[in-house]
């Protein structure tokens, strides 16, 4: 009897905190507790030969400038709510973005990741054109 006492007792406690749960859910305006901030997943992939060895950069907004790998991902946390350009600098000349804008507008929204993508395409630069081959006769 006792031991059903007990579970008794934790199922009322569990239907009094769940009605208390549902009350302050259900009194509307107050928004304490839900976020207010939201995070960009900026992505970069490369493909082609002779890569970046340096990586990029990237920024928000003209910001500070982070770095990111050729091949890599960085998360920009705690951002209100809005549109943001994000850029993806340091690009060597050999190397150029494909199929997209840079900079790119993303729009922030409270509890989420948005992402902002960059595809970059590198190739062996070409030999310079120092006028070789031979001369003419």
């Amino acid at each position: 009897m006792n031991h059903l006492r007990k579970q008794g007792s934790s199922t009322l406690r569990l239907v009094l905190l769940g009605a208390g749960t549902i009350a302050s859910v259900s009194c509307g305006d107050d928004p304490v507790g839900q976020p207010t901030e939201g995070t960009i997943l900026v992505a970069a992939t490369t493909v082609g030969t002779d890569f970046d060895p340096n990586g990029y950069t990237v920024s928000v907004n003209n910001g500070q400038p982070a770095v990111i790998g050729t091949l890599d991902t960085v998360f920009v946390n705690d951002l209100a709510a809005g549109n943001y350009q994000v850029s993806l600098g340091g690009i060597a000349s050999n190397c150029s973005t494909v199929a997209g804008e840079n900079p790119v507008t993303v729009a922030v929204v409270p509890a989420d990741t948005v992402n902002a993508e960059f595809e970059v395409t590198c190739e062996v630069p070409p030999p310079p054109d120092d006028g070789g081959g031979d001369p003419v006769p």
